[in-house]
């Protein structure tokens, strides 16, 4: 899974804004960056009667766009994307990805604080990793100033990215499978270890595998799980 976190703050304290120049910062530090948007409201991007509005009115459940410059992907849901479901539909060609808002999701947050808007903070302190303040406060956890962007990508990288570079993930029918650090760490050395030996893979950064069970059938056996 791409190492990714939360920015998260009330309304109005100033989120985008500081998600811009970290956006800024990693592209220069050499970065490939996502950003993932939480709205409340229904978002309506894809515009009546244009060639993707109608494959969807036909029945499409997905449309690309491809072009020179952009892709875009339309994709209908029955409910709110999962935060690990927009990580995987993101694919693996990042190397962060930011959240504005997902308050609620279990991502590493910093919450944007400002004086002004009140002491109260939207997480609990337990809940954070850091905080962007103007104002000093006691609750234990690094503080940074908002003109300090390179003081917050350090972090970030130390803590987020860093950490995350021997991470392996896998769904199986769209949900994540949950498994011991020591699975991860055999399941990921096997895998790598058999890419490695392949012709023309040169160094892996990332490597994404999808299998389709055509026949429908379990794997193994009869499919029955372990203990």
């Amino acid at each position: 899974m791409v190492p990714a976190l939360a920015i998260v703050g009330k309304s109005g304290v100033g989120k985008t804004g500081v998600m811009e120049k970290l956006i800024a910062e990693f592209k220069a530090r050499g970065y490939r960056v996502a950003t993932v948007k939480h709205s409340h409201q229904m978002v309506e991007m894809d515009a009546e009667g244009k060639d993707t509005w109608r494959f969807s009115r036909a029945g499409s459940d997905a449309s690309v766009v491809s072009s020179p410059s952009k892709l875009t992907v339309f994709r209908n849901a029955s409910r709110e994307p999962s935060i690990e479901e927009a990580l995987v539909s993101l694919g693996d060609s990042y190397d962060i990805v930011i959240f504005e808002g997902f308050k609620r999701g279990r991502l590493p947050k910093i919450e944007v604080h400002r004086s002004e808007l009140g002491k109260d903070m939207i997480c609990a302190p337990e809940e954070l990793i850091a905080v962007i303040t103007d104002e000093e406060l006691a609750i234990g956890l690094p503080g940074f100033k908002f003109n300090d962007i390179s003081g917050i990508a350090d972090f970030i990288e130390k803590e987020i990215i860093a950490g995350a570079r021997h991470e392996i993930s896998v769904f199986a029918n769209g949900k994540k499978v949950l498994m011991k650090p020591f699975v991860k760490g055999i399941i990921s050395s096997a895998i790598l270890a058999m890419l490695g030996s392949l012709k023309n893979t040169g160094i892996i950064k990332n490597a994404v595998i999808s299998i389709r069970n055509g026949s429908g059938s379990p794997a193994f056996g009869d499919g029955e799980k372990d203990d």
